[in-house]
């Protein structure tokens, strides 16, 4: 009974490694239409945290790669002049700065950006959204710029959408660039670790579109 689960085991963890199967997982994410032309143009760029981290010599907080390259991102292909709101709050009590106020010392100090508004509170998603429309409604703002991963904007998109706002992705990244090139058809099958990891975030996402569908929209946060 061993072998069959260990060969199971074996196969499983083999295709799930593969750049082709984490390349048509990634497609199972689905895409985020742009606004239609009749749509207010955007007031605001929401740039979503993703992530930061303790610098184990200095002590102090730093942003993650991913929110860097979102910050990096929006700065480089917003529209030029258009205000900033950037979202992401604690995700545990030791930390001493939360993803907003490291991306509004990012843009700030060394890009030269003013940022409008931020979102302390959030630690998820939804919050991010709900948070980020009540405080963007309250400045008469209601279509945005969202920029986030391309793996995470369907769900966010959506979620922003849910919370009353009128969402232009600006998407970093896409699945087309983490595919091989068709003359390495074989490569395709070949195990790696950055396709393994793909796979996991891929998984993470589907389960996480499935929930929000099901769970209502949570409460505007208060820190």
């Amino acid at each position: 009974m061993s072998l069959p689960l260990a060969i199971f085991s074996f196969t499983l963890l083999w295709f799930s490694g593969t750049p082709a199967f984490s390349g048509w997982l990634g497609k199972c994410l689905g895409t985020v239409p742009d606004l239609p032309a009749r749509a207010p143009a955007p007031q605001a760029v929401v740039i979503l945290g993703g992530g930061s981290y303790r610098d184990g010599e200095s002590g102090s907080e730093r942003l993650s790669a991913p929110s860097l390259e979102r910050v990096l991102w929006a700065v480089q292909n917003a529209p030029e002049g258009m205000p900033i709101l950037v979202s992401g709050g604690r995700v545990h009590p030791n930390k001493r700065a939360t993803e907003a106020q490291l991306m509004v010392d990012l843009l700030e100090s060394e890009l030269s950006r003013p940022v409008s508004w931020r979102d302390d509170c959030s630690r998820t998603t939804a919050e991010n959204a709900v948070n980020s429309a009540e405080i963007l409604r309250s400045s008469g703002v209601e279509s945005i710029v969202l920029a986030t991963h391309w793996w995470h904007m369907p769900r966010a998109a959506a979620v922003f959408t849910r919370a009353g706002l009128q969402v232009q992705p600006l998407p970093v990244g896409s699945v087309s660039e983490l595919l091989p090139r068709a003359r390495d058809e074989v490569r395709r099958w070949i195990p790696s670790a950055a396709a393994l990891l793909c796979t996991q975030i891929y998984w993470r996402e589907l389960l996480a579109q499935a929930w929000y569908q099901l769970r209502p929209l949570p409460e505007a946060g208060r820190c």
